[in-house]
């Protein structure tokens, strides 16, 4: 578990996204989904897997996990940069409009607001799917459903 721990936070995972995310200013769609699968993608599946690792679960259940964490994670920052647009500050907890004002390329500005909502859509599909399998799947479900239309 503590090696789970340490991937997910380390060099290969959420630091590397912070490094990538400061020093390169990701721009395009791919180096934007890269970033966000390092940093809060990483950091989700890391929490998945650890579930299952706990309970002495299978290989296939951890890739399940991992691959429900990293779209789970992703559909959660498309959604924040979407909440830095449109999002209601008093709700959000953050100044709307504070990527922009900081000079970060959201996926907001490479996919608009339309297409980020599908993307939501897509990768909450993607996490539910690659769990659909399990018998008590339905609080991932309802987790996952939930980031759809967060607003804080």
């Amino acid at each position: 578990c503590a090696l789970i721990l340490a991937n997910a936070s380390g060099p290969d995972g959420m630091v590397a996204g912070q490094v990538l995310d400061t020093l390169h200013h990701p721009s395009a769609q791919d180096e934007l989904t890269e970033v966000h699968h390092l940093k809060t993608g990483a950091m989700i599946a890391g929490a998945c897997m650890l579930g299952v690792g706990a309970a002495g679960g299978s290989e296939a259940a951890r890739k399940a996990a991992e691959t429900y964490g990293y779209q789970l994670g992703l559909a959660f920052q498309i959604r924040d940069d979407m909440l830095d647009v449109v999002g209601d500050e008093q709700v959000f907890g953050k100044p709307i409009g504070s990527d922009k004002e900081e000079g970060k390329i959201t996926y907001v500005d490479v996919d608009g607001l339309e297409g980020c909502a599908r993307a939501v859509e897509a990768c909450t599909r993607r996490a539910k799917d690659a769990v659909a399998q399990w018998p008590d799947h339905d609080f991932l479900f309802a987790l996952a459903d939930q980031l759809v239309d967060r607003n804080k």
